[in-house]
């Protein structure tokens, strides 16, 4: 494994223990506290879907796990490369937790409750105006 993709894995709590430490110092140090991080369930309807590195097609698997019917933790989603299936296509990404505890993105063509084109219910968007920024480490 290379000390790339070692570094993409995480427990959700060690996630949340280090915001949550994070914002403690900044609150010391007077900074306004960080908004909390949210993450909200989505389906995956589709079989072996793979999580990429980054929202496009062209990007390197973030694991070899493959996700079948399955629901995961979705923290935002971005606009980027379509993915079309069938009669199915979007341009939104997804950004999750996997199973196995990885994070990375799938193209929500895959996920549960959308239309095509459009974005997943319940993650928020990241957008140019939006105060939402996708990347967590």
């Amino acid at each position: 494994m290379s000390s790339k993709s070692m570094t993409r894995r995480f427990s959700l709590r060690a996630l949340c223990a280090t915001l949550l430490g994070l914002t403690a110092v900044l609150g010391l140090m007077s900074a306004p506290a960080q908004a909390a991080v949210s993450t909200s369930p989505v389906h995956i309807w589709a079989s072996q879907v793979r999580v990429r590195e980054c929202p496009s097609t062209s990007c390197g698997l973030a694991s070899q796990e493959l996700l079948t019917n399955v629901t995961v933790q979705a923290f935002c989603q971005r606009w980027n490369d379509r993915v079309a299936d069938g009669p199915y296509y979007n341009h939104y990404w997804v950004e999750i937790i996997t199973p196995q505890h990885w994070l990375g993105w799938v193209s929500a063509v895959y996920v549960s409750g959308g239309s095509n084109d459009g974005p997943v219910p319940g993650p928020r968007i990241e957008t140019d105006t939006s105060p939402v920024y996708c990347e967590y480490p």
